[in-house]
C-alpha cells in the first residue's frame, strides 16, 4: 500500500485530529475565562479595552459593551499618583509583568480594592499585540485588615487612641518638635472617685463613664491634638505646637471644668472629678522617658495633694499643685 494514501497511519491522524484538539482547547479557555472568579480585561497597546469577562461586570458594573472602547481610566478612583500609573506603564511597555494595587471605583461610584497582574501579549514576532489584566477584587479583605489595625491602635470601649498608638504619636511630635523647634504638652489624666461608680452603679455605668468622659475631653482639645486612653480610668493627651505656655493653662482649666460637671448615666446623675499631670517639651526632658517620667510625677503630687487639680511644673515650678 502506497504510504502517502494510508489514512489509517499517524502522520494523517494527527493532521486531521489537531483542529478538534485546538477547537476543545480554544472552548475550554474560553469557559475558563468567562467563568473565572477573578476579573479579566483585554487591551490593545494603547489601553482600549476590548474584552471584559462576566467577573469583571459584576464588580465593576460595567457590562461588556460599555467597557469596549473605554480604556480602565473610568475605573479610576483618584486616589493613585501620577507616578503609580507611570511605573505601571514603564513597566508593561517594556514587554514585563506589573503586580499592584488599585483602588477603583465602580459605575455606582462605590471603591473597590484590587490585587492585580498586567501581562503583555506578542505574536509571534515578539511584537506586543494586547494587554491582559487578571484582577482580584480584595476589597473585603482590606476592610478587615484596616479593622483589625484600628483595633490593634485603639481602645475599644471608647475608641480613643490607646497606649500603642499615643507612644508612636508622641514619638511623632517629638521629631516634630525638634525639627521645627517648637513646644507640645504631654497631660497625664486619672479620673477621681471612678471605683466609687464602679462600685455603686455597676461595671457598664463605669464603662458608659468612661465613653462620656473620652467625648468631653475631645471637645476639650483641637483636631491637631490627641487624646487617648491608657486602661482604666487613666487618658493621656498630646497638645501639639503650643505658641504661648499660658495656652495649656486654658486647656487645662477647660478640662478641669468639663469634667467636674455632672454625668447622667442610665437617667441617673454621676460624678468623677479629675487629676493631671503636665509635662512640657522641651522645658521638663527631651525625650519620650523624661517626658512621661515627668508628667506622671506631676500626676502625683496632684493625688498626693488631695486630687482633683492639675500640676505643670513648667509653668509653676515653685507653686503647689492647684
Amino acid at each position: 500500500m502506497d504510504p502517502a494514501k494510508d489514512v489509517t497511519g499517524p502522520s494523517h491522524f494527527h493532521t486531521w485530529k489537531e483542529p478538534r484538539e485546538v477547537a476543545k482547547r480554544l472552548k475550554i479557555l474560553i469557559k475558563a475565562i468567562e467563568q473565572s472568579p477573578v476579573s479579566v480585561i483585554i487591551t490593545d497597546p494603547r489601553g482600549v479595552i476590548e474584552y471584559v469577562n462576566p467577573k469583571f461586570t459584576q464588580v465593576t458594573g460595567y457590562a461588556l459593551e460599555e467597557a469596549v472602547g473605554q480604556t480602565p481610566r473610568i475605573l479610576n478612583g483618584g486616589f493613585l499618583t501620577r507616578d503609580f500609573y507611570k511605573n505601571m506603564w514603564d513597566t508593561i511597555l517594556e514587554g514585563r509583568e506589573w503586580h499592584g494595587l488599585f483602588h477603583n471605583r465602580t459605575k455606582a461610584g462605590d471603591l473597590v480594592w484590587e490585587l492585580a497582574s498586567i501581562s503583555p501579549i506578542r505574536d509571534d514576532d515578539g511584537t506586543i499585540t494586547h494587554f491582559v489584566g487578571v484582577k482580584e477584587d480584595i476589597t473585603e479583605l482590606k476592610r478587615l485588615q484596616d479593622q483589625m489595625a484600628h483595633m490593634a491602635h485603639h481602645d475599644q470601649l471608647t475608641g480613643l487612641p490607646n497606649r500603642f498608638l499615643f507612644l508612636d504619636r508622641l514619638g511623632q511630635m517629638l521629631a516634630q518638635a525638634r525639627r521645627r523647634e517648637t513646644r507640645f504638652a504631654v497631660l497625664y489624666l486619672d479620673l477621681d472617685d471612678f471605683k466609687a461608680v464602679n462600685d455603686t452603679c455597676g461595671h457598664a455605668a463605669g464603662d458608659s463613664l468612661l465613653t462620656a468622659v473620652a467625648q468631653r475631653l475631645l471637645g476639650c482639645v483641637r483636631e491637631t491634638d490627641t487624646v487617648s486612653r491608657m486602661g482604666g480610668d487613666e487618658f493621656t493627651i498630646l497638645l501639639a505646637d503650643i505658641q504661648e505656655l499660658a495656652d495649656v493653662q486654658r486647656i487645662v482649666d477647660t478640662i478641669l471644668k468639663a469634667i467636674s460637671a455632672p454625668f447622667t448615666i442610665g437617667e441617673k446623675p454621676c460624678g468623677v472629678g479629675v487629676s493631671i499631670g503636665v509635662a512640657i517639651y522641651p522645658l521638663d526632658g527631651l525625650d519620650t522617658d523624661p517626658l512621661l517620667s515627668a508628667a506622671d510625677t506631676a500626676l502625683y503630687k496632684v493625688k498626693a495633694g488631695g486630687r482633683g487639680g492639675a500640676c505643670f511644673p513648667a509653668l509653676h515650678p515653685e507653686r503647689p499643685p492647684v
